[in-house]
C-alpha cells in the first residue's frame, strides 16, 4: 500500500506543459485569437498561476440562446487536487470562475430581454458546470471545466441532483430498471452569433 506521501508525489507528476496537448497550446494564445475549436475569452495569472478561458462553437442546447465556455489552467493538470499544489492557483481559479458566471448572467439576462431584474424569479439564470479529470496510469488529458446555461436538454437532473430521484422509473424486458433522458446533442451556434458572443464576453471580461 503506498504511503499518503507517495500517492501526493504520483498525483502531482506531469504538471508542466505538455507538447501534444492542444490546450498547453492554447494556453498561450492571446485573448481574441480563435483556436482549432472555439476563441480565447479570459486569461488571468501566468504560467505558473494561471486560468484561461475559451467559448465553444457548439452547445448541447438551444443554439439561439445557450453557449458553453471551457475553463483550463495553464499548466498541463489532470486532477482537481492538483490545484492546492501552486501558489496563487486556486485565488486565480476562484476569480476566474466568478467573472465568467458573472459575464454569462449578464448576456443570459439580455437574452431575456426582462423588464425589470427586481422580478427576482424571472431575472434568476440557471448556470452548471462540468469538470473532468483522467486517471492517474493515463494522464494525456488536460484539467477542464465547461460553464454552461442549464436549461433546456442539457439542464435535465442527473444523479446527483435530489430531482433526479422523482423522474418515472420504467423496466426493460430483462426487468432492469431505467429511466428516460432527452438525447442531448452538440449542434453548431451560427458564426453571427458566436463571433457576438466571442466580443461580448471579452467586453465584460475585461
Amino acid at each position: 500500500m503506498k504511503s499518503a506521501k507517495e500517492i501526493n508525489k504520483l498525483v502531482n507528476e506531469g504538471a508542466s506543459e505538455k507538447s501534444n496537448c492542444n490546450l498547453c497550446k492554447e494556453a498561450n494564445y492571446k485573448v481574441g485569437k480563435k483556436t482549432w475549436y472555439g476563441a480565447i475569452i479570459y486569461r488571468i495569472g501566468n504560467k505558473k498561476n494561471g486560468w484561461f478561458a475559451t467559448l465553444s462553437p457548439k452547445t448541447g442546447s438551444n443554439p439561439e440562446f445557450d453557449f458553453t465556455v471551457q475553463l483550463m489552467p495553464y499548466i498541463h493538470l489532470t486532477h482537481f487536487s492538483q490545484i492546492s499544489s501552486h501558489p496563487g492557483l486556486a485565488e486565480n481559479f476562484g476569480t476566474a470562475f466568478s467573472k465568467l458566471c458573472k459575464a454569462m448572467t449578464t448576456i443570459m439576462m439580455q437574452d431575456q430581454d426582462l423588464k425589470s431584474i427586481s422580478e427576482k424569479r424571472e431575472a434568476s439564470v440557471p448556470i452548471a458546470t462540468y469538470g473532468k479529470t483522467t486517471t492517474w496510469k493515463e494522464k494525456k488529458e488536460h484539467l477542464h471545466i465547461k460553464i454552461f446555461p442549464f436549461r433546456g436538454n442539457i439542464g435535465q437532473p442527473y444523479t446527483v441532483d435530489s430531482s433526479f430521484g422523482k423522474k418515472g422509473v420504467f423496466k426493460d424486458k430483462d426487468g432492469k430498471e431505467f429511466v428516460k433522458m432527452e438525447p442531448v446533442k452538440k449542434v453548431a451556434i451560427s458564426q453571427k452569433r458566436f463571433d457576438y458572443l466571442t466580443k461580448e464576453l471579452i467586453e465584460l471580461l475585461r
